[in-house]
């Protein structure tokens, strides 16, 4: 599929710390801004981008790649969702201010040199070591350029989209929005392992998108995903259904699965292995974000739904 190198390479690091790679290709044609690793406990995107750079530098390319494989890079080396120089979660923090804390100047700096004047945003992440999610890519409706979302969810080729109907504050994708790009993001299983089949589908998946806007040939599509289910939602995984105890949650259902109205999601148990609680679904709707580390604290996210329908009530 490569051919023979097109590409020039630059390195730079940007406010922040985070180290910035531009791939720009010997012919004009759009930008393409994309992110791994914004939250350090996820691995995926970190090593999708490292095996992009890899690609797209042997590749025809029309036009610049800017990439950034650990865009929290103190978070990624302490495997943490926040980062520990101030304890704050870089996807809330965009579009930053450099003169403010480390992870708001990250922001700060991702935004400028990164996103600003993108043609498109790619924000790969994954559900961490705390979590479980269905592999998926995720756009939102609220903005001018939502329709050429629409159109990169679907050449990224995930077996599920999710349609959110607005974008929440603080994230790469409202500084997206904010500026009339094109923004998808992906999430995938997590738990701590890599999985090859969805580090794969990241890898063609953005391909796949260079493709649909013209910076590689057609050969890089993955080809549809002609069985792709769609979801819909506000997707804001800080509001899902939180525990109201300190214990130990089991799962009885799986991240991506489709619930009834009151079906079990799981049980929460003390640390004498006395039941707390029996969790259950709100409404008729798929799991897309679920607890996957026992040990819960008061106020931790369980699991979040979305719906099946853009109308349902």
């Amino acid at each position: 599929m490569a051919g023979p190198g097109t590409t020039s390479r630059e390195e730079s690091v940007l406010t922040g710390g985070a180290v910035l790679t531009t791939l720009r290709g010997h012919h004009e044609g759009p930008t393409i801004a994309l992110l791994g690793g914004v939250h350090g406990d996820e691995d995926e995107g970190v090593l999708a981008v490292l095996r992009l750079l890899d690609e797209v530098s042997r590749a025809p390319l029309a036009g610049t790649l800017r990439a950034v494989p650990r865009a929290n890079p103190v978070a990624w080396a302490a495997q943490s969702r926040f980062n520990p120089l101030d304890g704050q979660n870089l996807a809330r923090c965009f579009p930053g201010d450099g003169d403010e804390s480390p992870t708001s100047a990250l922001a700060a700096g991702i935004t400028e040199e990164v996103i600003t004047g993108a043609d498109l945003l790619v924000d790969l992440h994954s559900a961490g070591l705390n979590y479980q999610m269905p592999l998926l890519c995720g756009y939102t409706e609220d903005n001018s350029a939502a329709e050429q979302s629409r159109r990169a969810a679907v050449a990224f080729g995930a077996p599920l989209i999710w349609s959110h109907p607005r974008t929440g504050r603080g994230r790469s994708l409202s500084v997206a929005a904010d500026q009339g790009i094109p923004a998808v993001y992906a999430e995938c299983t997590g738990g701590g392992a890599v999985r090859s089949r969805e580090l794969d589908t990241y890898v063609r998946g953005v391909l796949g998108i260079m493709a649909e806007i013209g910076m590689l040939p057609e050969t890089y599509r993955p080809g549809s995903v002609l069985d792709a289910a769609w979801v819909y939602g506000d997707g804001d995984l800080d509001d899902g259904a939180q525990s109201k105890y300190d214990g130990l949650f089991t799962a009885t259902v799986a991240a991506g699965a489709a619930v009834a109205h009151n079906q079990e999601i799981g049980r929460l148990y003390d640390y004498h292995g006395g039941l707390l609680e029996t969790v259950r679904a709100s409404y008729d709707g798929v799991v897309m974000f679920l607890r996957h580390r026992a040990r819960t604290s008061v106020d931790d996210v369980l699991f979040v739904l979305a719906r099946t329908s853009a109308h349902q009530e």
